[in-house]
């Protein structure tokens, strides 16, 4: 059977971008009025053009989900009875905006893997942005030293001003890239042996919430769960691969963090009076990638794909939200 990927932020950047877009639009209608006499046009229109194109580019996003929304090919939940169609909620998940693994073949065996390409560009970007960044902040700060100090010579000003940028914006860009770089450390790992041996499953082992004190906290958030746990899967248990809605919460001292993303899991059979163990192995927030990548496995695995993240399984999830508390330990990740 067939189901559309559905995407609960669909209708929201509809709004909010055609906020932008009619705001833009309005601005480049009404520039010759709001100018002053005299004085030019360009600025008032570009910034209207910028508006209009940030909201337009949600506009024809939503539009087109609307239009032709995606769609994939799964197996009924029935096929398999007694799987329940909800998340499994952990303490310590983090959610990522886009897809963090890749399915890649080898002659030994698949790897169910974090991607690379993810991480690289992050360090990309932080470099990228951070050094042009860091170096005109240091020239600027250093000329404002020299400006304002009494004769302070420009050797010194120039190292007072490096001093202050590599501890205030330095730090910052150093922290950004540890939280970046553990959140890709808690990522799992599966391994597919060719002829039928047994899985292995690399995970994170995320601590509970009554584990948590100050410095294990610190060392969860900057550097990563540095304790794994290996588990080995008989490729007989494995029943299934499903992908299940989940209304992430977080609960903060400024309140909740609210996202929505899908979780992949995988599904054990068991004897019939214990029912299934679903282990999970992927967070997101890319709905569509996936919806795309799970299939995948699943097909690699030769089991079923369970797809339980369509419209209705989303009005589900949000009454379950509503009456579950929201994580204590966890975080997303763009």
């Amino acid at each position: 059977m067939e189901s559309e990927v559905y995407q609960p932020a669909r209708r929201l950047a509809l709004v909010v971008g055609g906020c932008f877009l009619l705001l833009g639009v309005i601005g480049l209608a009404s520039a010759g009025g709001m100018a002053p006499p005299g004085a030019p046009l360009w600025p008032l229109r570009f910034g209207a053009g910028a508006f209009a194109l940030f909201g337009a580019l949600p506009v024809l996003w939503s539009i087109r989900n609307l239009v032709a929304p995606i769609r994939v090919s799964h197996a009924p939940l029935d096929s398999l009875p007694g799987i329940p169609a909800e998340p499994v909620v952990q303490e310590g998940w983090v959610v990522h905006g886009r897809v963090t693994h890749e399915l890649v073949e080898s002659p030994e065996a698949w790897q169910f893997r974090p991607a690379r390409n993810p991480w690289r560009n992050d360090k990309r970007f932080l470099l990228g942005f951070g050094i042009p960044f860091v170096t005109a902040f240091a020239g600027l700060l250093s000329w404002v030293i020299h400006d304002r100090g009494n004769q302070v010579g420009w050797p010194l000003s120039i190292i007072g001003g490096i001093a202050v940028t590599l501890v205030c914006g330095g730090s910052a860009l150093a922290l950004i890239g540890m939280l970046q770089r553990a959140s890709y450390r808690r990522l799992c790992r599966l391994t597919i042996p060719a002829e039928g041996r047994e899985l292995e499953l690399d995970a994170p082992a995320i601590p509970g919430a009554d584990e948590m004190d100050f410095a294990a906290g610190l060392q969860w958030a900057f550097l990563g769960e540095t304790k794994r746990r290996r588990l080995t899967i008989p490729r007989e248990l494995i029943a299934a691969v499903q992908l299940c809605p989940w209304k992430f919460a977080v609960a903060g001292s400024g309140g909740q963090s609210v996202t929505w993303a899908v979780q992949g899991l995988l599904v054990l059979s068991s004897s019939a009076e214990a029912g299934c163990y679903r282990l999970p192995i992927l967070l997101t927030s890319d709905f569509v990638g996936a919806a795309w990548l799970m299939p995948r496995l699943a097909e690699t695995l030769d089991v079923p794909y369970l797809f339980c993240a369509g419209r209705e399984d989303w009005k589900a999830e949000e009454q379950r939200a509503n009456q579950r508390p929201p994580l204590k330990v966890g975080g997303i990740q763009s």
